[in-house]
C-alpha cells in the first residue's frame, strides 16, 4: 500500500545563483547546507566569480557559522543540468538571465546586494539584513519542505 510520500531515488538538486559570489551566495550555502542537508543537495554559483567580501565572513561567524571553506562556482551548463530547482538572489531577477530549460524550476528571493548596498568598506549593517533574509528564507524553505514530506 502506498503511504503517499514521493519515492524519490535521489536528493532533489537545488541550485542558488546570484550576480557575485561575494555576499548573497556564502550566506546562502551556509544556512542551506545547514538547514536542508537531508533534504537537498545544495550547490551555489555565480554569474561572475569574486572573492568573498570579509564581511560576509564576519556576520557568518556572528552567527555560529564557518564559512572560510566556502567556494561558489560560476555558473556554467553542468551546474544548469544538474539542477531540479534554482532560486535566484537578486532584487530585480531580470537581471540574472538562466536560459529557457525545462529541467528546472526557477524562483526569486528579491535580497539587494549588501555590497552595493553598503555606505562604505566598513557598513555591515546591509550584511546583518541579507545574512537574516536568507536565513528566513532557507528556514521557510526547509519549513514547506518538510511539512510536504509528511
Amino acid at each position: 500500500m502506498a503511504s503517499g510520500k514521493a519515492n524519490l531515488r535521489r536528493k532533489p538538486h537545488l541550485l542558488f545563483v546570484s550576480q557575485t559570489t561575494s555576499g548573497r551566495i556564502p550566506m546562502v550555502e551556509a544556512y542551506g547546507t545547514q538547514l536542508l542537508k537531508d533534504l537537498v543537495e545544495v550547490r551555489t554559483a555565480g554569474m561572475d566569480e569574486s572573492a568573498m567580501d570579509p564581511r560576509t565572513l564576519e556576520v557568518l561567524k556572528q552567527d555560529g557559522l564557518d564559512a572560510a571553506s566556502l567556494k561558489a562556482r560560476r555558473l556554467d551548463k553542468e551546474l544548469l543540468d544538474w539542477a531540479d530547482l534554482i532560486i535566484t538572489l537578486c532584487a530585480d531577477a531580470q537581471r540574472i538571465n538562466l536560459p529557457q530549460q525545462d529541467s528546472f524550476v526557477h524562483k526569486n528571493w528579491p535580497i539587494d546586494s549588501p555590497v552595493r548596498l553598503a555606505s562604505n568598506t566598513q557598513d555591515s549593517k546591509p550584511f546583518v539584513r541579507a545574512r537574516d533574509e536568507i536565513k528566513r528564507r532557507v528556514k521557510q524553505l526547509s519549513t514547506s519542505m518538510r511539512l510536504m514530506y509528511r
